[in-house]
């Protein structure tokens, strides 16, 4: 059976509006425990602020967080999958764009996000079922 996308993604992500501030919009990721959030104009995704680039455009320039929207801030275009994408696919974009975060859709709409923590999670259980099935057929010398 191939594991797609749709079988690994997080659903739980934070949506905020380009208009938003990137201070309210990073107190939302605090209060939700998320390094990112998707960025959105009128209703559709367009972009993501991640933790970096809030220390990169806002935090090392010294700039007021309250005067910054996301639009101004986002990085885009969204680099996605579709959720019918197999696993391997999905990891192989997030490894060829240098990303940490993969946004899933469905007909254009945002329905989930593969992080890499979430690759790394599927690669050490896969490692220990290896493991075990090595173990099994192990011989041990007299």
């Amino acid at each position: 059976m191939v594991m797609k996308a749709k079988d690994i993604m997080d659903k739980s992500f934070i949506v905020l509006d380009e208009r938003t501030s990137a201070l309210d919009a990073v107190k939302k990721m605090v209060q939700e425990r998320h390094g990112f959030v998707i960025v959105s104009r009128e209703g559709k995704a367009v972009g993501v602020v991640t933790e970096w680039d809030y220390l990169e455009k806002i935090v090392s320039k010294e700039v007021d967080p309250s005067k910054v929207t996301l639009s101004e801030i986002m990085s885009s275009p969204i680099v996605s999958c579709e959720k019918d994408t197999p696993t391997e696919e999905a990891v192989e974009i997030m490894v060829k764009k240098g990303i940490r975060r993969l946004i899933v859709k469905e007909n254009d709409k945002v329905v989930g996000v593969i992080t890499s923590r979430t690759v790394l999670e599927i690669f050490k259980r896969y490692v220990d079922e290896i493991a075990a099935i090595v173990a099994r057929f192990s011989v041990t010398p007299f």
